[in-house]
């Protein structure tokens, strides 16, 4: 909510569009609608892509709170001079399009009527998304006169960025930065897997909690970070499309989808952000990742009181995999500080050692 708060402020925008994200997600940054609009902005495929969002088998820039929330202001701040500065048809432009509100401007306007945001036919969804944000926003201004007793806020639960500067593990982050795995990948939702994308998918920032930022920068400074290999996911992903997606065909579910490629419908699930509710639609585009490339090999280096169990812990792997992995190590049973072992993160598709 700060980082949004305050590229609002930079804008000069209204402060009530800081809670748009509720009346669209209710924050989720997680959600996916049947129109497979996704992130706290809820924003499709093909308008992310127009405001410069990734979306690969590594990285939904529609998820990641800065590059989405920079794209819909972005966004907004366009469709806010395409409605000559007024707001409430900006937002309701950005809910059902700016076509439809044009159109309805200009029935209106034909008819000698008024164009503000009230006097227009919308559709359903529309007239009641800008009322929702309005009632929030007076909710929140005035909470005491409604009874309500908001929680105090806390800058220090404001969210940092701290740039990497190459492809890091989350698992390696998390551990730097002294927070859990689950709530680190909480607050990099753009990421799709435990790992950060490759050059040219994605970003190379972590975001996380300013109590925690300073930690990580620390010990980014003092530490090797375990370089990840590129897979051979990064370097098809430029091949056919053919490879790496699949287009829904008249009858298909996720069941018979992951039937037919030999695959596991929660892999499927995953891999798309998809629930065991969620409709196909014939056309959609499946993201996808055979089981002969969704490891990443990374080569790590060992640390002063390193155990191979203690680093198939730390890494979410089994220790007889990590020694037969590296079976010239396991054999001297000897892990020496600065040693480098080869390490497959989900553990398929490697080979024996």
């Amino acid at each position: 909510m700060y980082l949004i708060v305050e590229q609002i402020k930079k804008r000069n925008m209204p402060m009530e569009l800081v809670l748009l994200p509720i009346v669209e997600s209710a924050f989720d940054p997680h959600a996916t609608s049947s129109a497979n609009a996704a992130g706290l902005w809820q924003i499709v495929p093909s308008t992310g892509r127009n405001y410069g969002l990734k979306q690969n088998q590594w990285y939904d820039g529609r998820r990641d709170v800065v590059a989405s929330t920079k794209a819909a202001l972005d966004m907004m701040e366009r469709l806010n001079k395409m409605f000559d500065g007024d707001w409430l048809l900006t937002v309701a432009a950005y809910n059902s399009g700016e076509g439809r509100v044009m159109q309805a401007v200009k029935a209106n306007k034909a008819k000698g009527k008024p164009t503000n945001f009230w006097a227009l036919s919308l559709p359903r969804e529309t007239s009641i998304y800008v009322p929702k944000m309005l009632a929030l926003g007076d909710l929140i201004k005035n909470s005491k006169k409604y009874g309500i007793n908001l929680p105090d806020t806390d800058k220090d639960r404001a969210l940092a960025r701290v740039d990497v500067g190459q492809q890091i593990e989350l698992t390696q982050a998390a551990e730097m930065a002294g927070m859990s795995l689950t709530k680190l990948k909480s607050f990099n939702s753009g990421y799709k897997r435990n790992v950060t994308a490759p050059t040219g998918h994605g970003p190379r920032y972590i975001m996380l909690p300013k109590a925690h930022a300073e930690q990580l920068k620390d010990s980014l400074a003092d530490t090797d970070i375990a370089a990840v290999q590129p897979t051979k996911l990064a370097q098809n992903s430029t091949k056919s499309a053919s490879n790496s997606q699949y287009k829904v065909r008249p009858g298909d579910t996720l069941s018979t989808i992951a039937k037919r490629l030999n695959i596991k419908t929660s892999d499927l699930q995953s891999w798309n952000n998809l629930s065991t509710k969620s409709t196909l639609k014939v056309g959609q585009t499946l993201q996808l990742a055979s089981n002969t490339t969704s490891s990443n090999s990374i080569t790590y280096q060992v640390r002063k009181g390193d155990s191979f169990a203690s680093i198939a812990k730390r890494h979410g792997v089994n220790t007889d995999d990590v020694m037969r992995w590296n079976s010239v190590v396991s054999k001297a049973n000897k892990l020496l500080p600065g040693l480098k072992l080869t390490l497959f993160v989900n553990g398929k598709s490697t080979p024996d050692a």
